[in-house]
């Protein structure tokens, strides 16, 4: 009975994660049309994602909970780079090299989700939901990065003056710096590279250049 349940369970987690990606696909194609989020009706986009009206519903109670549940899918990428640099010792030996490789990374996943993060930076600003789970999401990145950082330090590795507050301080420097630069420069990409070694450098200086190197 036990192993029936267990079937059950993780056929269940299978169909949402196949409909949670259905969903990202129809509102980023919605959203990319210029349509903004606020305005889109459920109708819409359960229409564009092939779900009933009713089956949409099943798994997305309300707006805000499409736009947090399809957003958690796509925020996973946009710090999969981050998170492995701050996860492996050895990325200190690698240079700001290593640190430009992640940011790159991160400016390339947000800019294919851009439509979609772009809704998500709007409605964080007056959905307390939507606000919750962002500003969740980004505290929890820096939680793990500040934990590595211990490390770091215990280790010798860096600086003791590197703290929490260093970490929380060029995470948000990156969110804020990558979204005013796509929302600025639009499709054109050439003065990316640019953005990407500001950012590395900067914070390589902050959590890993010994004291007086530049």
């Amino acid at each position: 009975m036990g192993s029936v349940t267990r079937s059950q369970a993780g056929h269940a987690m299978q169909r949402r994660a196949e409909v949670t990606e259905r969903v990202l696909g129809a509102v980023e194609d919605l959203l990319g049309t210029g349509e903004r989020f606020t305005e889109l009706p459920v109708q819409r986009i359960a229409e564009q994602s092939g779900l009933s009206r009713t089956n949409f519903y099943q798994y997305f109670p309300n707006k805000s909970q499409v736009l947090i549940q399809v957003a958690d899918v796509a925020s996973a990428e946009f710090f999969a780079a981050p998170t492995s640099w701050f996860a492996d010792d050895a990325s200190l030996d690698a240079g700001v090299g290593g640190v430009e490789r992640a940011i790159g990374a991160m400016v390339a996943e947000f800019r294919k989700h851009w439509p979609l993060m772009r809704a998500l930076g709007e409605a964080a600003a007056y959905d307390a939901e939507v606000a919750e789970f962002w500003f969740g999401r980004v505290h929890r990145f820096i939680d793990f990065a500040c934990g590595r950082v211990q490390r770091w330090r215990e280790l010798g590795r860096i600086d003791s003056a590197v703290t929490d507050e260093s970490v929380a301080a060029v995470t948000w420097m990156v969110e804020r710096s990558i979204t005013q630069h796509i929302l600025g420069s639009g499709a054109d990409v050439t003065s990316d590279d640019r953005v990407v070694a500001a950012l590395s450098r900067t914070i390589w200086l902050t959590i890993a250049a010994e004291p007086g190197v530049s």
